[in-house]
């Protein structure tokens, strides 16, 4: 039953464009090209924690959930802003709060302090710029796999750099992709029934 429940409310995350924020002509294009609103992955988001085991046995007060952004790429700004309005509209998971981080790509030359103090759980991070991507996502994917911090994207290309989960359409029905060697060195866990819904990098 309970796989059931999962693909019909898989059903209703079907394409639709965030609302909510004005744009640039050029970011809107750019945004129309993403399977899934940031608002419909974090509803995706939720449903995948239910599947997943090694957060729950934490005994956590709050579910620590880090955006990370690029403060001069407007797509980043625009995608994370969309995502903070998800959370903010539901800010529980299981009944566990959601505590939201904001991390700006430019001020991460302590990212190492950062992930030791905050005890966060998951990053999120938006789209960045190819310059960036080719000379940090590198470096803060290893400082993830090293604090077990789990990372997830709508960007789908960053599964394949080594991000651990990917939100996004496949014939127009939402698509759960994992890079499962990336999954298990951030520490997570998945049920089988998970994987067996999702396509595996």
């Amino acid at each position: 039953m309970r796989v059931s429940l999962f693909f019909i409310s898989l059903l209703g995350l079907l394409v639709a464009g965030p609302i909510g924020f004005s744009m640039t002509t050029k970011t809107k294009n750019q945004v129309e090209r993403y399977g899934l609103s940031s608002t419909r992955q974090y509803e995706l988001f939720r449903k995948i924690l239910t599947f997943e085991r090694t957060w729950k046995k934490k005994q956590l007060a709050h579910l620590t959930v880090a955006l990370l952004y690029e403060k001069s790429y407007e797509l980043s700004v625009w995608i994370k802003e969309d995502f903070v309005q998800a959370i903010e509209a539901q800010s529980t998971i299981e009944g566990l709060p959601v505590r939201l981080l904001e991390i700006p790509v430019e001020e991460i030359k302590n990212l190492s302090n950062l992930f030791s103090q905050e005890n966060i759980a998951f990053l999120y991070i938006t789209p960045l710029k190819p310059a960036t991507i080719k000379n940090q996502l590198k470096k803060i994917l290893a400082l993830c796999r090293q604090f077990k911090i789990a990372t997830f994207t709508g960007e789908i290309t960053y599964v394949d750099l080594g991000v651990a989960i990917g939100l996004g359409v496949v014939d127009q029905k939402p698509q759960v992709f994992i890079n499962l060697q990336a999954a298990k060195e951030q520490g997570l866990e998945f049920s089988s029934q998970l994987l067996r819904m999702s396509l595996i990098k």
